[in-house]
């Protein structure tokens, strides 16, 4: 409701104007052609959704640095998200008691992904936790050399983020890689 009266009265929530800004650039990158494929992430609404969660687990780890403002910042992108699942089902021509019977499927699914790829972004052994955490989910049953060039393309935008502010990462001032080709 919160959302709904500040669109109402005219008062922006600036977490949710920064996550919006975030996820957009997600989004952006997510969507490129260079993931999808044979041998690589499957170029359905599920391997789609899988690559954004990917790219959302990194930015999340990295809010997870940043105390409460970092917190709220992470909400802020996943009500964003969800609230884009929900207006792309809405297109889709789903009614109301579709969407919920499908939105929360959904978000398990994304809560199960992000805890696994966050696992392997703090693990030691980070780029092997990562291939290991793609191929259970994402890769699973796909033979290819891309688990591991996508874990290494998750670690460099890992590493991109691990030295700069809450400020530069609202911003979206950070570098995301050049998404891996094989």
């Amino acid at each position: 409701m919160t959302g709904f009266f500040s669109k109402l009265f005219g008062r922006k929530d600036p977490a949710l104007e920064d996550a919006a800004r975030i996820y957009s650039a997600l989004m952006e990158q997510a969507r490129k052609a260079e993931f999808y494929g044979d041998g690589k992430a499957p170029d359905n609404y599920d391997g789609r959704i899988d690559i954004l969660t990917l790219h959302i687990a990194v930015i999340l780890e990295a809010l997870s640095v940043h105390g409460k403002q970092g917190e709220l910042l992470s909400q802020a992108i996943f009500d964003v998200m969800r609230d884009d699942f929900e207006i792309a089902m809405r297109e889709e021509g789903l009614s109301d008691t579709g969407i919920k019977r499908r939105i929360k499927p959904m978000m398990q699914l994304f809560y199960t992904r992000v805890k696994a790829y966050t696992q392997a972004i703090k693990s030691p052994e980070t780029k092997v936790s990562l291939e290991q955490a793609l191929k259970d989910g994402l890769l699973e049953g796909r033979e290819s050399m891309y688990a591991s060039s996508l874990a290494a393309y998750t670690v460099s935008f890992s590493q991109n983020l691990q030295d700069i502010s809450l400020g530069q990462i609202a911003l979206t001032d950070f570098a995301i890689p050049e998404a891996p080709n094989l």
